[in-house]
């Protein structure tokens, strides 16, 4: 959906985000919903079609061109947080140490060619993979990534830093005490950071403590190498080029594209790179055009301009899905049509990581409300009247793709365990819970639902009406208002709000990237620790257990699994959350082209395997 979600890019995911947006902040976690990005063969517009929607040149047959219609392009440096259209060029032009395979969560190595890993489980040797050449022709060495992940900790251009100094993956490095807006913080020792450069294919990394997943963040995008000394943002490096022109005209990586030329601000054209080492890249050419307006990028793709693409919400009809396939990872594949066009479209959706949920501050909102309203509602009805069908009923925190033992699992045990309806609203139970806890008709409760008046609104506002029909049928006044983003998180940090929306989205594939935002500690925006119970003790002894095993091994990770149930069955109890929904990423193509299924929310949105 492109007008009320935002697009499932691989940006910083460490920020607060209600459903379907994403806004930067380091409280919570995010991460988008669907790509807002269409692509298209170049000419292959209609007659009909309008002027400002029509590409130039041949067929993509003739051509071997790729056009793609992006919401905005302007800095490609790996280390800075980017938006939709720059995230969708950089990641055809640099690369990581590893990647994620298609259909498959367990990072492969794409830069390297062999590693090891000492029995502490802290230092990582990896052996470059041999003739890796960068776009300017040099070639890839060890020296390179040192340089490059120094930048990343201590360039001022870094928004990334946070990615390897900390969290449960760091890389070692020493901190030094400064004053920073008038308090003493401990920030990076530039040059401290544990990465060796053994020989020049040989990288020595060591990090601070084991950690499970550390292959995934190797993966990640703001560790990708650029060619050592290009810019000089670190002490000892005076740069080869200058800042500006290589974060927006001129980025160098080792990626099946470098760029051809850069409009900024219109559009930016990608060659394949002919000396890439790995797989020769179907189209010749990826040609960007910036178009920020979703019912221009609606009506191209209606036209036959797009190839690829998005509907936007309001012209999703999730009558016209027919679903004929589902893979390992929940990826459905099928047909959406007729278009209004007659055509009928190929159709894939997938999982997008992310959980979108009601948060309750439980220093303002007392248990049995808080449980009421659980049982009241129905999530499926959110998902059917609020989001067309597009995702699922969230029932836990951890979303289905990454619960321990998969989707399956995680139906199995919400089915089995889920306290307050499995698919079915419980309002004379909520009733009940209201009733035993003293109030009635006349001894109504009241609490306010705050809702933003900048992200989805139009899908909220359905939902909101539907829990406040339901709560006043169960003894409470539910009063619904609205505030900008900015608003709303500055006063749930204050504590003045009741129950308000937000939504978070995994920066890598475990739970315990969720749960950490659902622990009893001091700064929960829930506040769970205001209001203690059993199962907040629970959740916090499970929370320290997984803390105590995010090394590597069957036994760690069975020990973690365990613990992730625990916390989700004590977040159950105590109602700290009313769960919404599990957004799923959405792409549309014309048969014109052969598009690989987007795996996963973790997987980059890629058209170098697309076939014209």
């Amino acid at each position: 959906m492109s007008e009320d979600t935002a697009s499932g890019e691989r940006t910083r995911r460490d920020v607060l985000t209600v459903t379907g947006t994403v806004a930067t902040t380091a409280l919570a976690g995010c991460a988008g919903e669907t790509d807002d990005a269409e692509t298209t063969n170049a000419d292959s517009a209609t007659p009909e079609a309008d002027d400002d929607q029509t590409e130039s040149g041949g067929s993509s047959a003739e051509t071997g061109t790729l056009s793609l219609s992006i919401p905005e392009a302007a800095n490609f440096d790996p280390v800075q947080i980017k938006g939709d259209g720059s995230q969708r060029v950089s990641d055809h032009v640099f690369e990581e140490l590893f990647t994620l395979p298609q259909g498959g969560l367990t990072p492969e190595p794409q830069l390297v060619e062999e590693y090891e890993v000492s029995d502490d489980g802290r230092t990582y040797t990896f052996t470059l993979a041999e003739g890796v050449q960068f776009h300017d022709g040099s070639t890839l060495t060890a020296a390179d990534v040192v340089y490059s992940w120094e930048r990343l900790a201590a360039s001022d251009n870094s928004q990334e830093a946070q990615v390897i100094l900390e969290g449960g993956f760091q890389i070692a490095h020493e901190t030094t005490t400064e004053t920073v807006d008038g308090e003493q913080q401990e920030v990076y020792e530039p040059g401290t950071l544990a990465v060796e450069a053994v020989d020049e294919r040989t990288l020595e990394v060591t990090l601070a403590s084991p950690f499970f997943d550390a292959l995934f963040w190797f993966a990640y995008g703001s560790l990708s190498p650029v060619p050592e000394g290009i810019v000089g943002d670190i002490d000892g490096y005076e740069g080869e080029t200058d800042y500006a022109t290589f974060s927006a005209e001129r980025p160098i990586g080792t990626g099946p594209y470098r760029i051809g030329s850069v409009e900024t601000g219109t559009n930016v054209t990608l060659d394949a790179f002919d000396e890439y080492h790995g797989s020769e890249p179907g189209p010749d050419r990826i040609e960007m055009q910036v178009v920020q307006s979703a019912d221009t990028r609606f009506q191209r793709a209606i036209n036959r301009n797009v190839d690829v693409f998005q509907l936007p919400s309001s012209r999703f009809d999730p009558s016209k899905v027919s679903i004929e396939e589902t893979r390992s990872l929940g990826q459905e594949v099928g047909t959406y049509g007729p278009l209004s066009n007659d055509r009928t479209a190929r159709y894939s959706t997938w999982d997008e990581a992310y959980t979108a949920y009601f948060i309750f501050d439980c220093s303002r909102v007392e248990r049995p409300i808080r449980r009421a309203l659980n049982y009241a509602v129905n999530q499926e009805n959110f998902v059917e009247q609020g989001f067309k069908g597009v995702g699922e009923p969230a029932f836990h925190q951890s979303p289905p793709s990454v619960y321990p033992g998969g989707k399956e699992a995680y139906d199995r045990h919400a089915e089995e365990n889920f306290p307050y309806g499995y698919r079915e609203a419980r309002v004379e139970k909520a009733r009940s819970v209201m009733e035993s806890a003293g109030y009635s008709d006349s001894d109504r409760a009241s609490i306010t639902l705050t809702l933003y008046n900048d992200r989805n609104p139009d899908a909220y506002s359905r939902i909101a009406d539907l829990i406040r029909t339901k709560a006043s049928s169960i003894h409470i006044d539910l009063t619904i208002e609205r505030a900008p983003f900015g608003t709303i998180i500055e006063e749930a940090i204050n504590g003045n709000l009741d129950m308000y929306t937000l939504g978070n989205g995994l920066e890598y594939p475990s739970p315990v990237d969720m749960l950490k935002f659902g622990r009893p500690y001091e700064g929960n925006l829930v506040r769970w620790r205001k209001d203690p119970s059993d199962a907040s003790e629970r959740a916090a002894s499970a929370w320290s257990t997984i803390q105590d095993n995010l090394g590597p091994g069957e036994a760690a990770q069975q020990t973690r699994d365990e613990m992730i149930v625990q916390m989700e069955e004590a977040i159950w109890e105590d109602a700290i959350y009313l769960t919404n929904y599990h957004p799923r990423g959405q792409q549309f193509w014309y048969d014109d082209v052969d598009v690989p299924v987007q795996s996963s929310g973790f997987h980059d949105l890629l058209y170098d395997d697309v076939q014209l």
